[in-house]
């Protein structure tokens, strides 16, 4: 017999005791790389300054959201979150799907499923956040940058480092 019970339920996540674990269970969420190629000496990755309450620090990351309830289906939720976040309107067709990662899987189900997204100019771009108070910046990065960024650890999500590497290996990006 599966013991459950909840100990918390918020508008995020809930908390709950099942046997003798503490899961948190979480709707999910997508992330995106959004890539500039002008050529091979001008690559750029978009990221977002966000902060972060739980460790009261801005991170450098990939734009990024939940799913949230009334989304039909992940690219949905991306193109949402993108434009919430950068201002970047995508265009769905374009939007390659990457893989996904659980984040803390030892204590949570939460799933992020991580897209990539090859912007053809910067032309009619205009960097704002459009719904989201906790974005503190948007920029567009060399990879060299980033590069180094993730070496003197100035990138530390797992989610960025996570993407950044999926689309290494997808030969999207080279560091």
């Amino acid at each position: 017999m599966i013991f459950n019970l909840y100990i918390f339920e918020g508008d995020l996540l809930k908390l709950k005791k099942e046997e003798s674990y503490e899961i948190v269970e979480h709707p999910g969420a997508c992330a995106i790389i959004i890539h500039y190629k002008k050529n091979n000496n001008e690559e750029k990755i978009c990221l977002v300054k966000q902060y972060r309450k739980p460790i009261e620090k801005f991170l450098w990351e990939i734009p990024a959201g939940k799913i949230d309830k009334q989304d039909s289906n992940l690219i949905e939720t991306i193109k949402r979150e993108t434009l919430e976040e950068t201002g970047i309107l995508i265009n769905e067709n374009k939007i390659k799907y990457l893989g996904y990662i659980y984040t803390t899987p030892g204590f949570s189900n939460e799933v992020i499923h991580i897209f990539y997204y090859l912007l053809d100019s910067f032309d009619n771009i205009s960097l704002k956040q459009i719904d989201s108070n906790e974005i503190n910046d948007i920029k567009f990065f060399n990879i060299k940058d980033i590069k180094q960024m993730i070496l003197k650890n100035e990138i530390t999500d797992t989610k960025t480092l996570s993407a950044l590497t999926f689309a290494n290996i997808h030969d999207l990006i080279k560091f």
